[in-house]
């Protein structure tokens, strides 16, 4: 047994080493800083691309199914296009860029996702609707977080209260909007929701439904909202590649599946921005810090 133990003793060594010089508070802020926004306009960097990539059955949607003359269809494909690239290329350029434009990229990103629903006929979609609010969340924490960048960097003095005052409103709003989608699956979905639980009971569905309720309540009230959103990020990863596999479904739903892997991808950069920002002062952890 000592044997096996000496043997394994380096490698554990190299493993806290590595652990300490990867895992530190500040490598987790540079890989959240670097990774949550990417994260946040992949789906419209990926939705953009595919406008020109598959034109013909996008071009199709729009006058076939939605009813749109061949001008105003090409129009809205082409604005879609715009919007998506334009801005998702604003927010993650690199940061020796000058002027910033983050914020500006925010609200145009934001507005699309108010408009996304009913220019592609998705607004009667539960599911859709709940992924554009959440995705809305994650644009609000953004643009709070560059609010705060461009006020330290141009040291407008304010006074505290009044600066904080509106932010952790802002702040508020990017946290309650983000879990919009964790109560949709933990309450409607068939697969570990109230849902399940009522029409098919188990141990495993009640468990999962718990589950997402308590770290979804732990999010909106803002407590242990690092770790709480960074389980909910994590557990949103996993349920992601099990409910949208893309790449081994029928290509029928090739489409389909990727669009909604995608957009839980954005998903889970809101997340990562909570997670890096925390919940502002409007919260039980900003509470605690006060006192």
């Amino acid at each position: 047994m000592q044997a096996v133990v000496d043997r394994v003793q380096p490698f554990i060594a190299v493993a806290e080493e590595q652990a300490e010089r990867y895992l530190t508070k500040k490598a987790r802020k540079r890989f959240l800083q670097a990774t949550g926004p990417f994260l946040l306009v992949l789906t419209f960097i990926e939705d953009g691309m595919r406008i020109f990539l598959r034109w013909s059955e996008q071009y199709h949607y729009m006058t076939g199914r939605m009813g749109f003359g061949s001008v105003v269809g090409t129009t809205i494909l082409l604005f879609s296009a715009a919007v998506q690239l334009g801005g998702s290329a604003l927010v993650i350029r690199p940061s020796s860029f000058r002027p910033s434009r983050i914020k500006e990229a925010s609200y145009a990103l934001l507005g699309f996702v108010a408009l996304q629903p009913f220019m592609y006929g998705q607004a009667t979609d539960l599911d859709f609707m709940c992924r554009s609010i959440t995705l809305a969340g994650g644009f609000l924490l953004l643009i709070w977080a560059e609010n705060e960048k461009r006020q330290m960097e141009e040291e407008r003095g304010l006074l505290m209260g009044e600066k904080s005052a509106g932010a952790d409103r802002l702040q508020l709003s990017g946290r309650l909007l983000l879990t919009f989608i964790f109560f949709f699956q933990a309450i409607h979905s068939e697969a570990g929701g109230l849902h399940s639980v009522l029409t098919k009971p188990n141990l495993l569905n009640i468990l999962s439904s718990l589950l997402l309720l308590s770290l979804t309540l732990m999010v909106c009230v803002g407590f242990k909202t690092e770790w709480s959103a960074l389980v909910l990020t994590i557990v949103l990863g996993f349920s992601n590649i099990y409910m949208y596999p893309f790449w081994s479904v029928h290509s029928r739903l090739v489409d389909y599946y990727k669009y909604y892997f995608f957009q839980t991808l954005s998903v889970m950069g809101g997340m990562m921005l909570l997670t890096l920002h925390g919940p502002g002062g409007l919260s039980l952890d900003g509470q605690k810090k006060s006192l």
